[in-house]
């Protein structure tokens, strides 16, 4: 058995932290907390524009060249599956990567309509002075619709997870201590080129408190 690691502290730091923002935004809007959820909305903003800064620029595991790839590699990918054959990855494979992708995707549409989003009675976006009453309320509907395409990917994302450790593909504890664990001893020959975490929190870091100061 051979142990690698192909992911880096800030993909780690940075896929806990969005469960707890989604889960946290989700509550302070329930709650009518909306100072709250504007200021988590910047933070989750932030963490995201990181997250593909990082795709260009990290770990190559966490690059989008890496596990972004075309649809036949995504019906090899269950086949595979269906045939009991296929091999752990050093980084996310061909289903999983458009999963990332659909999520980044529907959280940008969130966030960028919670801009201009308004209730009417006590609190709009930061930027919902910009358009007409109109545009506004066309936005803050999709904003309200979204959270359930949002419900969809994620839960899809969370069955995919269980299904895959099932079959004996454990995905969770990778994503804890970055480690995947291959059969096959030669694996290191292909560990990812891996850079520090840290870069990438200090991105997030700058883009948030920049969001906070000009959106405040």
């Amino acid at each position: 058995m051979s142990r690698v690691k192909i992911w880096d502290s800030f993909i780690r730091i940075y896929h806990w932290l969005m469960v707890l923002l989604i889960i946290a935004q989700l509550w302070t809007a329930s709650q009518g907390y909306m100072e709250w959820h504007q200021r988590g909305a910047f933070i989750l903003a932030a963490l995201i524009v990181a997250r593909l800064i990082w795709g260009f620029i990290g770990s190559e595991s966490a690059r989008f060249s890496a596990f972004l790839r075309g649809p036949r590699a995504v019906i090899e990918h269950f086949r595979e599956l269906r045939d009991g054959r296929h091999q752990k990855e050093t980084t996310h494979n061909a289903a999983g990567g458009w999963s990332v992708l659909l999520i980044l995707l529907a959280l940008l549409i969130q966030i960028g309509t919670g801009l201009f989003a308004t209730d009417d009675i006590l609190f709009d976006g930061p930027l919902a002075y910009l358009v007409s009453d109109s545009t506004q309320d066309m936005l803050t509907t999709i904003h309200h619709l979204n959270v359930y395409f949002i419900f969809a990917i994620v839960g899809l994302h969370v069955l995919a997870i269980i299904g895959y450790r099932l079959i004996g593909i454990g995905l969770t504890m990778a994503m804890i201590h970055g480690y995947q664990t291959f059969e096959d001893e030669r694996a290191h020959r292909k560990a990812p080129r891996l850079r520090n975490g840290i870069w990438g929190l200090l991105i997030a870091g700058v883009i948030a408190s920049a969001l906070y100061y000009f959106g405040a």
